[in-house]
């Protein structure tokens, strides 16, 4: 199918499409009080749990375990990992884009994803914001429709990351507690591809879901083809068994000795646990998670060496990474402000009062 043909709405037509600055809905800000606890609260739950953490590891046991490890294996095996994620990340963007948007090379899609290696040490939730905002600005492609396709995409992650669980558990000897997380991580997975059918298909033509099917936020589901759900859960495959392979590398080079079997398990909840939108980029949950799955396996001290080792060997070789991509962050920048600039004239407008006339 040529991607061409499929012509994504105009601005107007998407802002229709639930986009919230559309015109008539209310688009005031929050007061300055509020959006400043919304900031801080996932910190005060990052530093709640490392409370947590240090009281049952002492800190001073995970700074030696730290110093003990073999950082010559893991700090290679980290960086040679982080470069294979930048390359297939920005390869799936490529594809992706190109796809459903408005055609995006490999070396702008490596452009794009250096660019968000840099800000997100600057600002931990600024990564897909910062991706759409720069496509709307060099590819004017509305805000809804690049959400639309990362929505489409994040997925196909669900997805991944459900059967990597499934798989891992099914070559661990049976228990119970196995038993549960695999049957959980096959509905998940079962629930994900539900969702892509539904979204994806015409089927059932009941009018409420076919009304759901219009929104914009699911034009790239209605683009998709089967071709391209393959294509990427075949990306996805191969960036998140990149995890696998450092978790399990990272756990042994801290003395830890993780069977592969549970790595390809856990390593799929770990992330999931650190998505969740509780605090900065997993601080805390990731690490909390770790201690949970890998205690038979290691000292708690060593494993907390390596969960806090781990984000800050990540947040390092990301911006190492997209240092070559610097003289592009302007742009990105000039993105961000122009978009405040909307905002503001959108809420100065909204405070305007009416004429009398």
């Amino acid at each position: 199918m040529n991607p061409q043909s499929l012509r994504p709405p105009t601005e107007p037509e998407a802002r229709d499409q639930m986009d919230p600055t559309a015109e008539g809905t209310d688009s005031r800000k929050p007061s300055p009080t509020i959006d400043r606890l919304r900031q801080l609260a996932p910190w005060a739950v990052a530093a709640a749990i490392f409370y947590y953490l240090f009281s049952e590891v002492p800190i001073g046991d995970a700074w030696a375990a730290g110093r003990s490890a073999r950082l010559e294996l893991f700090f290679p095996a980290m960086m040679a990992a982080v470069l294979l994620w930048f390359l297939i990340d920005s390869a799936a963007f490529a594809f992706l884009f190109t796809r459903f948007n408005a055609r995006l090379g490999w070396a702008e899609a490596r452009s794009l994803r250096g660019m968000t290696y840099l800000v997100t040490p600057i600002n931990w939730n600024l990564g897909t914001a910062a991706v759409i905002l720069h496509l709307r600005t060099s590819k004017r492609i509305a805000a809804l429709e690049s959400t639309s396709t990362m929505v489409f995409y994040q997925s196909i992650d669900g997805m991944v990351l459900g059967s990597l669980v499934a798989l891992g558990v099914g070559l661990l000897p049976w228990s119970p507690e196995l038993a549960s997380l695999r049957n959980i991580a096959v509905g998940f997975v079962l629930l994900q591809a539900a969702t892509l059918w539904l979204f994806m298909g015409s089927w059932p033509r009941l009018r409420w879901i076919q009304r759901i099917r219009s929104f914009g936020i699911f034009r790239s589901h209605q683009a998709a083809a089967s071709r391209d759900v393959a294509v990427l859960i075949l990306m996805k495959s191969l960036y998140f068994a990149v995890f696998v392979g450092v978790f399990w590398m990272g756990c042994r080079s801290f003395g830890i000795e993780l069977p592969l079997q549970l790595a390809l398990a856990a390593t799929p909840a770990i992330l999931l646990a650190g998505a969740l939108p509780i605090t900065p980029a997993g601080l805390g949950t990731q690490q909390a998670a770790m201690l949970y799955f890998f205690a038979p396996y290691g000292d708690e001290a060593s494993i907390l060496a390596f969960g806090l080792t781990f984000p800050v060997a990540l947040i390092l070789f990301r911006s190492l990474v997209g240092l070559p991509y610097l003289k592009d962050l302007p742009r990105l920048r000039q993105a961000m402000a122009e978009q405040r600039n909307r905002d503001g004239l959108v809420e100065r407008t909204d405070a305007r009062p009416l004429s009398n006339g």
